[in-house]
């Protein structure tokens, strides 16, 4: 269960999901969505898994999809898409186990949520993070917008979304979009300590832990809706292709 982006091992009671192959910042393409949402819910079945940590390869994290698949897209493809990331974060949010993102560098649009998806992110000092979907004329779903909101709270979803900046590790953690901030380079060692101490505690504590936590975040997207209930983002379809098209042809950097 495994594509060039994305692959996994075991490290003891603790699975690690390594996303991208280390080029275009580890942009994920649509079928990758589909084997990593695979991965999450199969790994906890696993004998002796306890916990997940999830890096990109290399020293970045990810900087969402991979632009390249929309190039000449249909709107129903690209819905599609949103829909399949959709339906990974959820499957990240439902674990049996916990999950721990591990951010170096940068993670942002789909990226971002998928770090935001999981029980604990821990972000280098170095990193940056945030939504800048705007400008490409997506269009952001109220699923994606509760993962910054539960977090940070509304006023800072307004102000990533409206704006697209990405915050500094400093403002992340002071706002409470990350668990915490560690030295550049040292976030998948620090994810990987705390997922092996959580692996450690006794697995019904843990599963407690995990249900109550979803009973106090009213912004959760509700356990038992879907991707297509919870609406993946949707496009304003012909600013998203000519501004697809514009950041192909510039590089400019996201």
């Amino acid at each position: 269960m495994a594509t060039e982006r994305v692959s996994h091992g075991l490290h003891g009671k603790v699975a690690v999901i390594e996303i991208g192959d280390g080029t275009r910042r580890n942009a994920l393409g649509a079928r990758d969505w589909h084997v990593l949402a695979g991965l999450v819910a199969w790994l906890p079945t696993e004998p002796g898994v306890a916990a997940i940590v999830v890096r990109g390869r290399g020293d970045t994290f990810s900087a969402g999809s991979d632009m390249n698949d929309w190039v000449d897209a249909s709107f129903e493809g690209v819905e599609q898409t949103f829909r399949d990331m959709e339906t990974c974060f959820q499957a990240i949010e439902r674990s049996s186990v916990p999950v721990i993102a591990a951010v170096e560098d940068i993670a942002a649009g789909a990226g971002c949520q998928l770090a935001l998806a999981c029980d604990l992110v821990v972000l280098s000092e170095a990193a940056r993070i945030g939504m800048p979907v705007a400008r490409f004329g997506i269009q952001a779903s109220e699923a994606f917008v509760a993962r910054v909101s539960r977090r940070a709270g509304k006023a800072m979803a307004a102000d990533l979304y409206l704006t697209g900046r990405l915050l500094t590790a400093e403002e992340a953690v002071n706002v409470g979009l990350v668990t915490r901030v560690v030295p550049a380079g040292t976030a998948f060692a620090t994810a990987t300590t705390i997922a092996t101490q959580i692996a450690a505690a006794p697995e019904g504590a843990i599963s407690a832990a995990k249900r109550a936590l979803s009973q106090v975040e009213p912004a959760r997207v509700a356990a038992g809706a879907d991707a297509a209930t919870t609406a993946g983002p949707t496009v304003a379809y012909n600013d998203f292709v000519e501004a697809i098209r514009d950041f192909l042809s510039s590089r400019r950097p996201t």
